[in-house]
């Protein structure tokens, strides 16, 4: 009887350790972190055009694969526009407040620090 214990024990402990399941992707950040560490590090133009560069790619990448675009990606990039002066600022502003409406305050907050400046 303790010998059909142990086994059953054994089996379901074995089971659950073969049935992993893969968590589905959920943001592409590709090469974001890296650009923002160099960026912030070396803080030349060509840091923050590849910064640049790596903030496009990961909303057109993630919009392409039909992922939704990690958080803060679409204000990072936004600010960084809007430290340009492109007139396309706060187009992303707004869809970071569409995509996490959690955010609106925070956006609004860093418009009026924007427009102070």
């Amino acid at each position: 009887m303790k010998l059909r214990a142990l086994l059953a024990l054994t089996a379901i402990i074995l089971a659950g350790c073969a049935t992993t399941t893969r968590k589905p992707i959920v943001y592409y950040y590709g090469n974001y972190e890296q650009a923002y560490y160099h960026n912030k590090k070396d803080n030349t133009p060509a840091s923050a055009e590849k910064y640049r560069k790596a903030l496009e790619d990961v909303i057109q990448t993630s919009e392409k694969k039909g992922l939704r675009v990690p958080p803060g990606i679409y204000c990072e990039y936004g600010y960084l526009l809007s430290r340009q002066g492109s007139a396309d600022a706060d187009r992303y502003f707004n869809l970071e407040v569409a995509t996490y409406p959690e955010s609106e305050h925070f956006v609004a907050f860093l418009k009026t620090q924007i427009k102070q400046n």
